[in-house]
């Protein structure tokens, strides 16, 4: 696994190749298919590696606590590995780490009072909403990168001057989040702060009934 990350950080995973693995283990390409049959093994193997290297939750925290870690150390972790949201995207969970770790969370919102097929959805709720803001987030790195930044603040300076944009509300507070530098924690953390609290309050609706 350290060689093909090795290859996601120098190429991303459009790049990943056998090929360029085999290259960066010092080994013939021919070697690496005694480990992974093609590139998508090779992808879900590296899905498997993410997922162990997120530490799951203390059982005896509430259902809620265990939602928000099992959410931001997934998030964190795919953005730490290059790509990593996509590559979570791309694969197939059937591997122990990655079960283990939905069943953590399938546990967590079953115990707490939810039916089965609420659980289930809850779970790939979370799992949507973490991906796709991690995919977003990366999009957004790769944007800044390939524009520059200068480009980019000066495009937005520009829109803050315009006069056909200065009765727009949303633009005091955009211009108050561009000066902060905060582009991704806050989005992140009230997004997941909403898909718990709907998730209390329909566990409300079925103690209810």
């Amino acid at each position: 696994m350290l060689a093909s990350l090795e290859v996601l950080q120098k190429n991303g995973m459009q790049k990943l190749s056998m090929r360029k693995v085999a290259e960066a283990m010092n080994v013939q390409a021919p070697a690496i298919y005694w480990h992974f049959k093609n590139k998508q093994d090779l992808l879900q193997g590296l899905a498997s590696y993410m997922s162990s290297q997120i530490e799951l939750p203390d059982s005896a925290l509430p259902w809620q606590e265990k939602a928000r870690i099992i959410a931001i150390r997934s998030h964190d972790m795919m953005r730490e590995i290059p790509d990593g949201a996509e590559i979570m995207m791309k694969t197939i969970p059937v591997d122990i780490h990655r079960l283990t770790l939905i069943d953590c969370l399938f546990r967590a919102f079953l115990d707490a009072g939810f039916s089965e097929d609420q659980t289930l959805a809850l779970c790939n709720l979370i799992d949507n909403y973490v991906t796709g803001i991690a995919l977003d987030e990366t999009s957004q790195d790769r944007t800044l990168s390939e524009v520059g930044p200068d480009k980019i603040h000066g495009l937005f300076a520009s829109m803050f001057e315009r006069e056909d944009t200065q009765n727009l509300k949303v633009l005091p507070v955009m211009k108050k989040h561009a000066e902060s530098g905060n582009r991704f924690d806050l989005n992140f953390l009230f997004g997941l702060d909403v898909i718990i609290a709907g998730a209390e309050k329909l566990l409300a609706s079925n103690e209810g009934v």
